[in-house]
């Protein structure tokens, strides 16, 4: 085999070729980062402003003619298409080798500063932080293969892909059982979150750094989902997730998708609540993974599942219903006090329904440029109409009253309304996902 460029375990059996980098966790290009629905015109020109960065999910109404479901995964058919075969595995340069093998190893202290992802700038998390090579060693990991040296029996009993591909029936395994060594490949995968994850399966947590960002935890968390490694990251998550100082957003953004992944890979329920609350309340397309492996029972619209999606267009939908179900009271009765109050109710609510878009046509699923939050707020600030009653042939006043009913106010007829909806439960979805006992507790963190 040729010479690896990391090496892990010298004595190691295995090289494992990652090539091909990819970009992570990225948002669809054609979202735009200040779109705003013009569905509410006046207030969300202000409501929305708190909330303007990127939507997180494609505008359905770019694939005509396909379900939501049959939109994701469409989607998720393209994500997965295979890389070009065509990529030549490149010998890495001496200058690189060296790079990589020359430093001594050093521990990270708890307050060490945490890992920046800018490929041009990270060092190896094997090479000591004085390192000069640094840009030599980022700018081979794009343009070449790096071949990393482990122990098989780590990643065996670490790894049940890894125990299938070395001891299995695939071409690896015979390799190895045969050679005694064998060449793994490995796709895509950043070299800093697949490196921190070979150094916890080989228990070597004092070159594992005890900061990581939001970006390196959420790699790393990617990696070992795939690997089905997650016993593996127990002894560091605690520290990972107690020294992250990166909040959980308050909108929805791309790094909200990141921490609803961290929050399901790493088992912490009252975070999970919390994110998926803001994301299904402030989300004005369909949620989308942004490619992330979080399962469709969390994510997908489906009937049978308590899912985001779903969650988050019924209560659109249902609030759409109230709004044409109380147009309706006013119209047969059921509402209003009298004619007159009856007739000026309906006229004010048509009228406002209509200039927001909410009257014909009725919006309809999965409710492109529409979040509920903005749809909340706008309705309870429909303007209420007041008159005066004419006084009564009985009545001893001869000056006109202000009308005053319980129906004539429109902050009365939704004032049940909340603008944000409640969380999803993480306990529920994950019954047969995760074996919850080994899951340590992380409800002591708390994440802003």
């Amino acid at each position: 085999m040729s010479s690896p460029t990391h090496t892990i375990d010298p004595d190691g059996e295995v090289i494992i070729i990652l090539r091909n980098a990819s970009p992570f966790a990225q948002l669809y290009e054609n979202l735009s980062t200040s779109t705003v629905s013009n569905m509410f015109p006046r207030l969300c020109g202000i409501v929305q402003s708190s909330h303007m960065v990127s939507d997180v999910s494609k505008p359905a109404f770019e694939e005509p003619g396909l379900s939501p479901k049959e939109i994701r995964r469409k989607r998720k058919k393209e994500k997965k298409k295979p890389v070009s075969e065509e990529a030549a595995v490149e010998e890495p340069h001496p200058a690189d080798v060296s790079a990589v093998e020359g430093g001594t190893a050093k521990e990270y202290p708890a307050d060490a500063p945490a890992m920046k992802e800018t490929a041009a700038e990270e060092n190896p998390v094997d090479v000591p932080a004085e390192t000069t090579a640094e840009g030599d060693f980022a700018k081979s990991a794009i343009r070449s293969c790096l071949r990393i040296q482990v122990s098989a029996k780590h990643l065996m009993l670490a790894s049940s892909v890894f125990n299938k591909t070395l001891a299995g029936s695939w071409k690896e395994s015979t390799t190895y059982l045969q050679k005694g060594s064998v060449e793994v490949t490995a796709e895509s995968w950043d070299i800093e979150a697949l490196m921190i994850l070979l150094r916890a399966i080989h228990g070597q947590y004092y070159l594992v750094p005890r900061r990581l960002t939001l970006e390196m935890l959420a790699k790393v968390a990617v990696i070992a989902d795939y690997y089905d490694c997650k016993e593996t990251l127990y002894f560091m998550t605690d520290t990972w997730l107690a020294n992250t100082k990166e909040n959980i957003p308050t909108t929805t953004s791309r790094d909200l998708i990141l921490w609803l992944w961290i929050a399901w890979f790493y088992q912490l329920p009252s975070q999970f609540k919390s994110i998926t609350s803001i994301a299904m309340s402030q989300s004005k397309n369909l949620i989308d993974t942004l490619g992330l492996p979080i399962p469709d029972n969390v994510i997908e619209t489906d009937e049978t599942t308590e899912s985001m999606n779903r969650c988050r267009e019924k209560a659109i939908s249902d609030l759409i219903v109230q709004l044409h179900e109380t147009r309706d009271a006013f119209l047969h009765a059921s509402l209003g006090c009298c004619f007159e109050c009856r007739s000026i109710m309906y006229g004010a609510l048509t009228l406002q329904m209509q200039s927001s878009n909410l009257l014909s046509p009725k919006p309809e699923a999965p409710f492109p440029n529409l979040d509920y939050n903005c749809l909340v707020q706008w309705v309870m600030a429909f303007r209420s109409p007041g008159w005066y009653d004419s006084p009564s042939r009985y009545s001893s006043y001869s000056q006109s009253a202000l009308h005053r009913c319980s129906d004539a106010s429109f902050i009365s007829a939704f004032a049940k309304l909340k603008d944000s909806l409640e969380g999803l439960d993480l306990n529920r979805l994950t019954v047969g996902q995760f074996e919850i006992s080994k899951v340590p507790s992380k409800e002591s963190f708390h994440f802003g």
